[in-house]
């Protein structure tokens, strides 16, 4: 336990003293509605996992939330023993003898109990009680007001934004256990409920070109990566060392994303959807994850992204579609996490298989916010970055400099990834393998006097998104037309309607009453390119400084 006081120190002094008071103010608060100590047996299961908490923030410096929770319940015992390692029967007799003690304490209280007989407990009891209802009263409007803001109604998915009030609650202990344990619920019941809607759905998919060779067709979803910060489109940085390399490479110049936003742009990537219908979460169909499970793939969804959430159970109905899934984060977007190296590992395995017939979705954390998150240390090459910083705010401009050259080192890190997947496809033996990498959506990062960053906003940066596709040489030996085509539209202006139809026409595979047109491997005529639901984007105004679309 002594060697865990240091990681639980840095944990502790990085969340917020409130917290901690919180906390203690939550515990006693209980006793003030219980009056006594004899039901201590009540909050044995709190008592009982406090071991695992403590464990749990001593590696990973986050307290619980539904990601973590996710992951613990979709872990098996093997698994267990490989995360514990060689202690395990340390760890197994220290928990034994903590149970005991927390038996012991039941026990103990039930049959000597102690009384709060003094006035203080009416006075923390009704202080309690209104903080408690002012809180959630407050949140409840907040919700209210972004509901009505999206137009959220029937069955679609509503944008939940929790207030600073649930958010402090959900770190504390034990509350946030059971409100994370709530959200997971429902957010699973959510995903379980749209995949059952369109269960009965199908493309009619068949592939036309049948071949001896195995097969891996990957997609690759990016997270706010803007196109002017890539070295590949011409920045004057080296943003991309590895890539700029590659041989089979074809950079899309001018892809937009139709969405600001992930949480309406992921649909748009996936599936179908019309841009009019951006908005709508009902859409009725699948995704291209069972378009090529109907033609005999295999599929998986890889993703250090978030299971859970307002913004993310939109995305895991699609990924839900897929044979086996992998959600490797255990925290939210506001802690560093995980880096998206841990997908490389994963990956390996999958295409080391034996399996003649891959399709496999990766979903990246790339340059979401926080920009110094996303990448080691070892990669904070533009400088001074954020990492240098102890106290800094990402909508302060004062920081601008900071915030693109940390913005900059995660594209750097997301370069090195991307090459990794690459280079892991590009050894593989007689095998066709084709990859396309599309960012989510753009960013703004204070450019050139705009008192704007961050995405969500209606700008060209961001709706213009980092975008390209790799192929192997024994899939150019086996498309080799396909392949003219698309170093050909490499610099026609397209968006991310065209990845659904260029995926499937990669691996040659119709659908019913689908010519797929927009398909980056084909001849197709110039379409409007909309975004934020019907603005032209080739028609429209771009004005100011912040280049916004108008």
């Amino acid at each position: 336990m002594y060697l865990l006081l240091p990681d639980l120190y840095l944990f502790v002094y990085h969340q917020n003293i409130n917290l901690i008071l919180i906390s203690f103010f939550v515990f006693i608060y209980l006793f003030s509605i219980l009056k006594t100590t004899k039901y201590s047996f009540l909050l044995f299961p709190f008592l009982a996992l406090i071991p695992s908490y403590l464990y749990y923030i001593s590696i990973y410096h986050v307290g619980i939330n539904e990601q973590l929770l996710s992951i613990v319940l979709e872990t098996n015992f093997q698994e267990t023993i490989q995360f514990l390692g060689a202690n395990i029967y340390f760890y197994l007799f220290a928990y034994f003898l903590w149970l005991i003690f927390c038996i012991y304490i039941c026990y103990k209280n039930y049959y000597h109990p102690k009384v709060w007989f003094h006035w203080s407990r009416y006075l923390i009891l009704a202080l309690g009680t209104l903080y408690f209802l002012t809180g959630y009263s407050f949140n409840a409007t907040v919700v209210n007001e972004v509901n009505a803001a999206f137009g959220s109604s029937g069955n679609n998915f509503l944008v939940e934004e929790e207030n600073s009030f649930l958010m402090d609650l959900k770190q504390t202990y034990p509350l946030g256990l059971v409100i994370s344990s709530y959200n997971l619920a429902k957010e699973q019941k959510k995903i379980n409920q749209a995949f059952e809607k369109n269960k009965k759905f199908k493309f009619y998919a068949e592939q036309q070109k049948k071949i001896q060779d195995k097969e891996v067709y990957v997609l690759v979803i990016g997270e706010t990566s803007r196109r002017e910060n890539w070295q590949l489109n011409g920045y004057k940085r080296k943003t991309n060392p590895s890539l700029s390399q590659q041989k089979n490479l074809v950079n899309f110049e001018d892809m937009l994303s139709i969405s600001s936003e992930t949480r309406s742009s992921l649909p748009m990537i996936l599936t179908r959807k019309l841009e009019k219908n951006i908005y709508r979460y009902d859409f009725p169909e699948k995704s291209m994850i069972s378009a090529f499970k109907e033609a005999g793939f295999k599929t998986y969804w890889l993703s250090t992204q978030q299971k859970f959430g307002a913004f993310d159970t939109s995305t895991s109905v699609y990924a839900k579609e897929a044979d086996k899934i992998l959600f490797l984060n255990k925290t939210s977007y506001k802690d560093a996490g995980v880096f998206d190296e841990v997908l490389v590992p994963e990956f390996k395995k999958i295409i080391m298989s034996d399996e003649k017939k891959q399709f496999i979705v990766i979903h990246t954390l790339g340059s979401h916010y926080n920009y110094v998150h996303r990448y080691p240390q070892s990669f904070d090459h533009f400088k001074p970055s954020l990492m240098e910083l102890k106290n800094y705010s990402l909508q302060d401009q004062v920081f601008q400099k900071e915030l693109v050259n940390s913005y900059d080192n995660s594209i750097l890190y997301t370069d090195y990834v991307l090459n990794q997947l690459i280079n892991i496809l590009d050894k593989q033996i007689n095998t066709a393998s084709f990859l396309l990498y599309s960012s989510d959506h753009g960013e703004d990062l204070f450019d050139q006097g705009c008192p704007k960053s961050g995405h969500g906003l209606e700008t060209a940066r961001n709706f213009e998104i980092a975008s390209f596709a790799w192929y192997s040489n024994d899939y150019q030996d086996l498309y080799f037309d396909k392949i003219e085509k698309l170093k050909l539209n490499s610099q026609r202006k397209v968006n991310q309607t065209a990845i659904f139809p260029t995926l499937l026409d990669a691996a040659d595979i119709s659908i019913k009453d689908d010519l797929l047109q927009r398909s980056l491997l084909k001849k197709f005529n110039d379409y409007p390119r909309f975004v934020s639901g019907g603005i032209n984007y080739d028609n429209a105004k771009i004005d100011g400084l912040c280049r916004e679309i108008k």
